[in-house]
């Protein structure tokens, strides 16, 4: 069976994934669920030397220092970005990248880019204030119900500034045999456009829909453990 690395996206840690961890070991499924550096319980490491080249090299190194093999490599939000470069990294490993909500680069972008709007705020912020980093938003701006918003808005923590200035290199990994996008309808898709427009138009990528919010791991997380676990049982999808 396949082993899942999954990849959180800003301001979150492995935490997030707690729900559906537990639901895909049940299914006999090796997962892992990294925090990346600066964010949740690495909170101490938090400072301006990282970015997102340190997160390609969290996801690359766990998944060669374990030896893993068969990978199901899934970059929610955020983690589309460091999951996408990893995976051109780590070809014969990797079988399957997932993309959950999340940004699909091209080479030489950088996360912002698809956010213009925030371009100019943050680095006046950045500059302006070395201590600076990007300030987690509330939960509920993810759908997180009333139930778990005190959980998750206890754990949210700042998202290393560099990560969403670095630019990506070798963002195209060509050599992953399987690549799946899912979309949360539930959760709002400005800020995913120029993703979803790449997806539609690679014929490489196939593109589904799970009626989820956009932390499905924490809003839905029975519904997306199943799709995940069909897609990394399927090859031809």
């Amino acid at each position: 069976m396949s082993n899942f690395v999954l990849v959180h996206g800003a301001w979150h840690g492995g935490w997030c994934w707690d729900r559906v961890a537990a639901l895909l070991r049940d299914e006999g499924y090796q997962v892992f669920t990294p925090t990346l550096a600066g964010l949740a319980e690495r909170r101490g490491e938090l400072s301006r030397a990282i970015g997102l080249s340190t997160h390609v090299a969290d996801i690359v190194d766990l998944v060669r220092d374990a030896d893993l093999r068969d990978v199901t490599l899934v970059g929610h939000s955020y983690g589309g970005f460091p999951a996408t470069a990893a995976a051109s990294r780590l070809v014969g490993r990797v079988r399957r990248l997932i993309l959950l909500d999340a940004f699909l680069p091209a080479d030489g972008e950088m996360l912002l880019d698809h956010a213009p709007m925030l371009i100019e705020r943050y680095a006046e912020a950045r500059d302006g204030d070395p201590d600076w980093h990007i300030p987690p938003l509330p939960s509920a701006a993810f759908g997180v119900g009333d139930a778990d918003q005190a959980w998750v808005d206890a754990r949210l923590t700042p998202q290393p500034v560099g990560s969403y200035f670095e630019r990506i290199r070798c963002a195209h990994p060509m050599g992953i045999a399987h690549k799946n996008y899912i979309r949360c309808t539930r959760a709002p898709g400005e800020l995913l456009e120029r993703s979803l427009a790449r997806v539609r138009q690679t014929a490489d990528w196939h593109y589904a829909e799970l009626d989820a919010t956009h932390d499905a791991m924490i809003t839905h997380p029975q519904a997306l453990a199943q799709l995940l676990a069909a897609l990394a049982g399927t090859s031809k999808t």
